[in-house]
């Protein structure tokens, strides 16, 4: 009796441990299959209302907006400098002068040929008259007249050839005083004193103000469409990293620049340089806004960029991935089509399409971490 009893004990545990064991082994499975979906971690990002701007970035020089270039008119040694770098002249203010002494010799040699030439004229001219007397009385022929005309006309001649040798002379010598065409600064001085300088060297450029200043942008060939004038501009530049400073477009430039294979165009960008901070021939880092759209329904732009199903798109179509209320499918996201706007920096307009502010829109998905790849990358 006592043995049946244990038999009967012994199967009702057997059976009890296949129930348990089937169990786990379902569990396992079950766990296995769904792995791969546990194992994903989705991104979500908030629908908002706020601005969408697109920009450019493009680097460029700045320089003056008025400079002249005060070139030297005639060669010679430069005897005296008047004003240097940063320098304020004002107009007609002496800058240089040229070592005059042989100009000088030659004005003194022109004046005395020019004082006998006016001597000769004047004798020639009394002649001519007392020609023209002796012919009303008829003392002598008409020839003879005429023959003291061509004479007068000789001397005149050289009298003028001489006055313009004379003119030419005292030009030179106002030509030894460089003067400042216009107020301003002086922001380069190309000589010094006592060297010698050929004509039609630069010798001084000014400024006329450095108040406002022109920055001069290359703008990539795929870029140039959305450039006009009147947009804005913010840059930097390396001495103030921390200052923006900003301008506005005043002129597209239609003639390209090829460098190598890239194509760009310049433009000009008016800015304000009150403070005299920006200096002529400074590098600087610009951005320009090309689109605006301010109080926008708008996504991050990484929503246009994820695919839970890695399927083909649609073409011309436009799909995000919304996050569903109640999770009753395979998916905890649906797929909605939208139609877009502006396409910013960071984020896109959303036009129309089943997306309301406050949506949570799927802008990534990667795959969790197991527990000891966590603890090992903690420990690094």
């Amino acid at each position: 009796m006592f043995k049946k009893i244990k038999s009967a004990l012994f199967r009702k545990r057997t059976v009890y441990l296949l129930i348990i064991a089937g169990m786990i082994l379902l569990l396992y499975f079950v766990i296995k299959s769904c792995s791969s979906k546990l194992d994903l971690v989705y991104e979500y990002d908030t629908v908002s209302m706020g601005e969408v701007s697109r920009t450019i970035s493009v680097t460029g020089k700045l320089e003056v907006v008025n400079d002249h270039v005060i070139v030297s008119r005639i060669g010679g040694v430069v005897n005296r400098i008047y004003a240097d770098f940063n320098d304020r002249v004002h107009k007609n203010q002496l800058l240089a002068t040229f070592d005059s002494m042989e100009i000088e010799n030659n004005i003194l040699l022109m004046e005395r040929a020019l004082e006998r030439a006016k001597l000769d004229l004047v004798e020639v001219k009394n002649a001519l008259a007392g020609k023209n007397e002796l012919l009303r009385e008829k003392l002598i022929s008409k020839k003879e007249l005429e023959m003291a005309d061509i004479n007068y006309q000789k001397v005149l001649s050289v009298f003028k050839h001489k006055k313009l040798e004379y003119d030419i002379a005292i030009q030179k010598r106002n030509d030894l005083r460089v003067t400042a065409p216009t107020s301003g600064v002086i922001i380069s001085r190309e000589i010094e004193e006592n060297r010698p300088y050929a004509a039609n060297k630069v010798l001084f450029v000014m400024a006329e103000s450095l108040k406002n200043m022109r920055l001069m942008i290359n703008v990539d060939e795929s870029d140039i469409g959305n450039i006009r004038s009147g947009q804005e501009v913010s840059f930097t530049v390396s001495a103030y990293p921390e200052k923006i400073f900003t301008g506005t477009i005043s002129q597209v430039r239609m003639d390209p620049i090829t460098t190598g294979a890239i194509v760009s165009y310049q433009s000009v960008v008016m800015c304000d340089n009150s403070e005299l901070l920006l200096k002529p021939g400074m590098t600087a880092t610009a951005t320009i806004l090309i689109g605006q759209k301010k109080n926008a329904l708008r996504v991050l732009n990484q929503a246009f960029l994820v695919n839970p199903l890695k399927e083909e798109g649609d073409p011309g179509k436009k799909y995000i991935w919304k996050k569903r209320i109640t999770i009753v499918e395979e998916l905890p996201v649906e797929k909605v089509e939208v139609v877009t706007g502006i396409a910013g920096d960071q984020f896109t307009e959303i036009v129309s399409g089943p997306i309301r502010e406050g949506d949570r829109i799927l802008v990534g998905i990667h795959k969790k971490l197991a527990v000891k790849d966590e603890l090992s990358s903690y420990g690094k």
